[in-house]
């Protein structure tokens, strides 16, 4: 990936939690728990899986630069949203989370040099990835979500 490729790209991930904000930013309620066009999580629930994968996401970019392996952390997303009561807590704190969580991992993201950034590390499951790629999948993560919510809410991304 080019400097400016990846500038571009950390740019990009830094807006996130504004583009996640405006996604239900007006939202009722009613909306953000109404059943969506299709079967799947209402609004409120991705918002929280959002939080709850940044959480992870950072921990694991952490552990990353620090070359520590780790097991991989069995996640079923649907035993996830009932253990963590995601269908009735509020949204607001998941946002300021991702919001913080965003600002935390850019800030290390802004430092690393060249190697940093390309240099395979450890990752769940005996794999290893780079910086580069944790940052790829990360903000990928956060729009695939964004549409989702966009398409609950509306039946539209």
């Amino acid at each position: 990936m080019t400097n400016d490729a990846r500038a571009a790209l950390l740019n990009h991930y830094r807006a996130s939690p504004q583009r996640l904000r405006d996604s239900v930013s007006g939202a009722s309620i009613a909306q953000l728990d109404g059943a969506p066009p299709e079967p799947g999580w209402t609004a409120r629930t991705i918002v929280h899986h959002i939080s709850d994968i940044a959480i992870m996401g950072g921990l694991r970019l952490r552990l990353m630069l620090l070359d520590i392996e780790v097991e991989r952390w069995p996640t079923d997303q649907d035993t996830m949203q009932v253990r963590l009561r995601n269908d009735r807590r509020a949204i607001t704190p998941a946002l300021k989370a991702v919001d913080g969580l965003v600002e935390s991992a850019v800030s290390i993201l802004d430092s690393l040099n060249e190697e940093e950034w390309t240099q395979p590390r450890p990752f769940p499951g005996n794999q290893s990835t780079t910086v580069e790629q944790w940052l790829e999948n990360s903000a990928r993560h956060i729009d695939a979500h964004v549409d989702q919510i966009r398409y609950a809410l509306t039946g539209t991304c």
